[in-house]
């Protein structure tokens, strides 16, 4: 016995299907949202000579739901050779909330050329205006590193 469908059956299915697929991405969506806002984004935007050295431009954007009343991180500097040159700390001060702030360090008597990668090592300050239980990390953990420049930058 053959079974056959009309036209109204394929239509309905469609119908069906579409609802299903655009149901699980409207549910989905806000946690995709939230997930995405939950980050300390902090590119190493430039790396510019000057007279007396490196200047490095970092661009800092708090979506982590949390201000900063002070925020400053320990950084490793790796030579092009891959060895470790040099320990710092660079002060980012505050940054608020749905913030994104500018903020320049210069290291004097290195060449931009031979910093061939920065290790974020640590928050050496993680001043949270309303701490929060479970936020003790966030500096590090909401931390995503990225670069526009030639020098690796990771943590």
């Amino acid at each position: 016995m053959k079974q056959t469908f009309g036209k109204g059956f394929l239509s309905h299915r469609r119908t069906t299907v579409c609802l299903a697929a655009t149901m699980a991405y409207a549910l989905s969506a806000p946690f995709v949202v939230q997930a995405a806002e939950n980050n300390l984004s902090l590119e190493l935007n430039r790396a510019s000579e000057t007279a007396n050295g490196c200047m490095l431009s970092f661009v800092a954007s708090n979506s982590t739901g949390q201000a900063l009343g002070g925020l400053a991180y320990e950084f490793v500097l790796f030579n092009a050779d891959g060895l470790v040159d040099q320990m710092t700390a660079f002060d980012f001060g505050a940054i608020q909330d749905q913030k994104t702030v500018v903020r320049q360090f210069e290291l004097a008597g290195v060449k931009c050329p031979s910093i061939g990668k920065i290790l974020v090592n640590g928050a050496a300050r993680c001043d949270l205006v309303d701490p929060q239980p479970g936020t003790e990390n966030m500096c590090i953990t909401a931390l995503e590193p990225k670069t526009r420049t030639t020098i690796a930058f990771i943590k």
